[in-house]
């Protein structure tokens, strides 16, 4: 598969994910802010991390669709541009475990997981930085 296939796979679905995540924080809008305190609404933290998934999840998605078009012209060898490739797709392991966390707060069973994939984030950029500095048109 080329690799910016894979990429642009990845963003349509998670594009999808966090919108379908976004309508339904919408559509229990009042169910999700049921108390107001001075002006503040107060939420539990476990809806907080819901949001924070789409959130995430958005400009994941966005990233992923760039890397779609960006990676091709990369001055890079082709194991590094697949591992660019899978580095951005593994990122999205982030808003995933910013919705696990949600859905089962109080428990922290998947606290450290998002460091997972916000450390893939960190090497794509990196990665896709080394090879737009050795790109000469």
């Amino acid at each position: 598969m080329k690799f910016y296939k894979r990429n642009a796979i990845t963003a349509a679905i998670l594009f999808l994910i966090s919108a379908f995540i976004g309508m339904s924080i919408g559509m229990n809008y009042a169910i999700r802010f049921p108390s107001e305190y001075n002006g503040y609404y107060m939420i539990e933290k476990g809806e907080a991390m819901i949001r924070a998934a789409h959130t995430h999840g958005m400009p994941f998605a966005l990233y992923n669709l760039i890397l779609a078009f960006v990676i091709p012209f990369l001055r890079l060898p082709d194991k590094v541009k697949n591992l660019t490739s899978w580095s951005g797709i593994l990122m999205v392991i982030m808003p995933l475990a910013l919705f696990l966390r949600g859905k089962v707060y109080p428990a922290n069973t998947f606290d450290y997981l998002g460091f997972i994939g916000a450390s893939f984030f960190l090497l794509t950029s990196a990665l896709v930085l080394i090879g737009s500095i050795r790109y000469k048109h």
